[in-house]
């Protein structure tokens, strides 16, 4: 069986100079103009930035959000609350350090990095829970390691479940703790439940996925079935809302 494949992320901001000084000036980005989009190019995944973008009222964890890789927690946390970058959640857990920070449009986007399970202590997640962690500023940019997880918040965590595991094809994993982890070819993709929701969800926000699968037309018999409206574009793109209403993409695979 062929998995789904992340192929790209759409954001959408409310200005594309400010957007590419942004994440030039702090992750030491460079982006590539094509037509009216920046890309970038983050391994195998392609992410463009699009103008029109507007603050859809939710500040907290919500929709869609990108997880890049990095290499020292501490570093970027320092990095960002010395450069004024809000931090809207942080946790350390055995395996994993991360903090989900906003980028200038209140676009939430997440940094992890991973630990080794052993030596993990309590007093680490205390003292980050209570605000008694205290991180050096930085002075250099943050270094990204590529997408490394795809996180989806949702509100209905079961309907979420049926739609990516047995409409688009993603196997479970691992759930924990309402955390469900399924599995497309090149990323992990985590279901998580949230008491954030959109105040405007129709407008453009946030960061949209893009899959790559075998078979448009099958997928697109599949969201009919499941009594959802999917649209196909003349350029080929198949695009749907899940469950929750959280938009989605998907292209066709390129052959092998």
């Amino acid at each position: 069986m062929t998995l789904p494949r992340l192929v790209g992320l759409k954001t959408y901001v409310s200005d594309l100079a400010v957007s590419q000084d942004f994440w030039l000036r702090h992750f030491g980005l460079l982006a590539a103009r094509h037509k009216n989009a920046l890309q970038y190019k983050m391994g195998d995944v392609v992410w463009e930035h699009f103008p029109g973008g507007k603050f859809c009222g939710t500040r907290g964890p919500h929709g869609v959000m990108p997880v890049f890789g990095i290499d020292d927690f501490g570093r970027a946390r320092g990095y960002l609350m010395s450069h004024d970058i809000p931090i809207v959640f942080e946790e350390m857990l055995p395996g994993m350090s991360l903090l989900v920070f906003l980028d200038k449009d209140s676009n939430p986007f997440e940094l992890a990095q991973e630990t080794d399970p052993g030596a993990w202590r309590i007093s680490q997640r205390k003292a980050l829970r209570t605000k008694r962690r205290q991180d050096a500023p930085q002075a250099q940019p943050v270094t990204l390691r590529g997408v490394t997880e795809l996180t989806i918040y949702s509100h209905d965590i079961t309907a979420s479940v049926k739609f990516y595991r047995d409409v688009i094809g993603l196997p479970v994993g691992l759930a924990y703790f309402a955390h469900v982890h399924l599995v497309a070819e090149n990323v992990p993709v985590a279901l998580r439940t949230t008491r954030w929701q959109c105040k405007a969800r129709q407008q453009l926000h946030g960061a949209e996925p893009v899959f790559a699968v075998r078979n448009l037309a099958a997928l697109a018999e599949k969201f009919q079935r499941a009594g959802l409206a999917s649209q196909r574009l003349p350029s080929g793109v198949l695009k749907v809302r899940d469950p929750i209403g959280i938009p989605l993409q998907f292209v066709a695979a390129e052959e092998s």
